[in-house]
């Protein structure tokens, strides 16, 4: 087939679910900071700087990766049919979910992992509003087993794609429901995040 009917036949593969990561960004304080943000997350698709890590798989899985718009419609002289009309973006919620283990709960004197921790301070700050929310940039990267580094060095995958939602914040921290004659369902924790923007990246050609 030959090395171009390689790569066509690649293209033409689904990219799998399962193969993905969820890293937590702190925001920029600069006035350019959203294009700044925008293109640290393309130059990380580029170089694969954030490849799999032994905590990919922390993330059972993610819902609300959607770009939309709002439209209506208006009564333009000389069409007989509503014209439409193009308003604000919609911005869904970003849901997290994974399996609760011990190092996100804080126990023994141990530190909450960052993602806990994070709620927790949101959720304090809401309910006394005695400091101001923080937010934070959320970056997905989306993997392809196939995309594999054939060097010894550096990552060992690298991205095909990936989303930014920036300026997010956690509104929704639960664990799933407790059932003692179910011994082989261990908890499953849900994190549901509200933001400002999402973007959707491609890789560039480098």
């Amino acid at each position: 087939m030959g090395l171009f009917g390689n790569i066509m036949g690649f293209l033409e593969e689904p990219v799998p679910s399962f193969y993905f990561e969820v890293e937590v960004q702190e925001r920029l304080d600069s006035a350019s900071g959203i294009a700044s943000t925008v293109m640290g997350a393309v130059s990380s698709l580029i170089l694969g700087d954030s490849a799999p890590s032994s905590n990919a798989n922390s993330y059972q899985s993610v819902e609300g990766l959607g770009i939309s718009f709002s439209t209506g419609t208006i009564n333009e002289a000389g069409w007989s049919s509503p014209r439409p009309t193009f308003d604000k973006m919609n911005n869904d919620e970003l849901t997290l979910v994974r399996y609760l283990r011990p190092k996100h709960m804080g126990i023994m004197g141990f530190s909450l992992d960052p993602m806990s921790d994070w709620c927790k301070k949101t959720m304090d700050s809401a309910k006394r509003w005695h400091e101001s929310i923080e937010t934070k940039d959320v970056m997905i990267y989306i993997y392809h087993p196939a995309i594999k580094n054939p060097l010894p060095v550096g990552p060992s995958s690298f991205p095909v794609a990936g989303f930014l939602a920036q300026e997010a914040y956690p509104i929704k921290w639960a664990i799933s429901g407790l059932d003692s004659m179910n011994e082989s369902e261990p908890i499953k924790e849900t994190i549901v995040l509200r933001y400002t923007e999402m973007q959707r990246l491609e890789v560039p050609m480098t």
